[in-house]
């Protein structure tokens, strides 16, 4: 359907509604939306940009979320290519096709203990390159350091980390049966970190329900930010907004330093964006500033998201050039994003050049 241009999710709907044979009304009874919305997504005089919407019309049309969205979308320059061969190489971590490379004794623990620090890094800054080169290599040095105990619990630390990383990194390019196959690798002590991937991974995968049913399975231990911030978009992404403050007045007090106040402010600017509380999200925004880029990109686009809502094309414009700036391929592979710069330029009644430069980049007409 795409080729090698982006295609509007209302696009995508109308299609597969009339594949399924279904009517408006009725793809409005079972996603529990709003017969209008769907009509008006489909017309393109709306557009998706909540998950929670994206979610309900999967789960309406009995789909995937990514046939909505078309991930894993077509490489576009050199880094997103290198980005999507990186999900051939993991798999080939998951499903062994030739002889594992040679180990060298004496050098997992530094390299590991490195790796992970450099994966870490890359995360913070939303640097997708970097870790679609460093991920699979990292991979293989993981099991070997932990199967010969070389490293003991720094290792296996080290271990999930990689692991979670490169779980997190399939989600987001849209393989999500691999991300979820990898991510059970980590194994059963991995901890928070894994729980909280969990969660997002199968809020993704247009099961919110399930992912705040998972996250009550592990709140009442939590110990980590990030947890509680994956279960308070998990309970957003499935409607239940007394859960959902509950959780983020939690995470919020156990904030202790500027990566968890990060966390917990793009959860709060999530969540709020969910229930569509712009007000809040807007008064969210000034923090960005001050924000790791990846954090900084995800606030951007929510506010970029709030003042396209609020009717300011120019603004809108503005944050989602910024949330580009601050981490490129990042925000270039989010379809939510994607899908807001194609709203976007449909309201752009002065051809405004900026949009037009962003389409070049992400690769759309």
């Amino acid at each position: 359907m795409d080729g090698e241009h982006h295609v509007p999710i209302g696009d995508r709907v109308a299609a597969w509604r009339a594949r399924r044979g279904i009517a408006a009304t009725e793809l409005a009874s079972s996603s529990g939306l709003a017969n209008q919305l769907i009509l008006d997504v489909e017309a393109g005089s709306d557009w998706v940009d909540r998950h929670r919407v994206l979610c309900s019309l999967a789960a309406g049309l009995r789909l995937d979320p990514a046939d909505l969205t078309g991930q894993p979308y077509a490489p576009h320059g050199a880094q997103h290519g290198a980005v999507r061969a990186a999900a051939w190489h993991l798999r080939r971590h998951v499903v062994p096709t030739g002889p594992r490379a040679p180990h060298v004794p004496g050098r997992g623990r530094a390299e590991l203990r490195s790796g992970a620090e450099e994966v870490s890094a890359a995360q913070a800054a939303g640097d997708e390159h970097t870790l679609a080169l460093r991920l699979p290599a990292l991979l293989e040095l993981a099991d070997q350091a932990v199967a010969e105990e070389e490293g003991g619990p720094d290792a296996k630390a080290a271990r999930t980390a990689v692991y979670v990383a490169a779980a997190a990194l399939l989600r987001r390019l849209g393989y999500w049966d691999l991300a979820w196959s990898l991510l059970h690798r980590a194994g059963p002590t991995a901890g928070d970190q894994l729980a909280a991937e969990e969660i997002r991974l199968l809020t993704s995968m247009a099961l919110p329900e399930v992912a705040a049913d998972r996250a009550e399975q592990h709140v009442a231990t939590a110990r980590s930010v990030g947890l509680l911030c994956a279960a308070a978009l998990a309970h957003a992404s499935a409607g239940r907004q007394h859960q959902t403050e509950a959780l983020l007045g939690e995470a919020a007090a156990r904030i202790d330093d500027e990566v968890e106040a990060a966390e917990v402010t793009v959860a709060k600017a999530g969540s709020a964006m969910q229930f569509g509380a712009l007000d809040q999200v807007l008064e969210l925004e000034a923090a960005a500033a001050l924000m790791p880029p990846a954090r900084r990109a995800d606030l951007l686009l929510l506010g970029s998201a709030a003042w396209a809502r609020g009717t300011d094309t120019g603004r809108a414009a503005e944050r989602l050039a910024a949330a580009e700036d601050a981490a490129p391929l990042y925000i270039r592979l989010d379809p939510l994003a994607r899908e807001l710069l194609h709203a976007l330029r449909a309201r752009d009644t002065d051809g405004t050049g900026l949009l037009a430069r962003m389409a070049r980049s992400f690769g759309m007409r």
